[in-house]
């Protein structure tokens, strides 16, 4: 299996979730293998997304269907390929000259 096909980012993640809590939560669809949160470096404070990653990449076309509120704050999810994507666009219109 390619490493990240069973992952999916998470957007918009409140500052006071953990990754056990992200845990639990998409743990309900299947085998959550691992969840993260990303840090700032010289912080260690949230910057607000995180991923999952599952055993069963089938199982994020079920996650995706539904709508995710996690401590009180309706996240955002992709595929990792289609954050990528995002990310990638951001990037370009934020470092294009027209």
């Amino acid at each position: 299996m390619d490493s990240d096909q069973g992952k999916l980012f998470i957007g918009g993640i409140s500052w006071d979730t953990t990754e056990d809590k992200l845990k639990e939560h998409f743990g309900n669809y299947g085998d959550a293998l691992s969840t993260s949160i990303m840090r700032e470096k010289n912080t260690g404070k949230p910057r607000g997304f995180g991923f999952v990653v599952f055993a069963d990449p089938n199982i994020l076309d079920r996650v995706l269907e539904d709508k995710h509120v996690i401590d009180g704050r309706t996240v955002t999810l992709l595929s990792f390929f289609l954050s990528f994507l995002y990310f990638m666009f951001r990037l370009k219109i934020l470092y294009c000259t027209f």
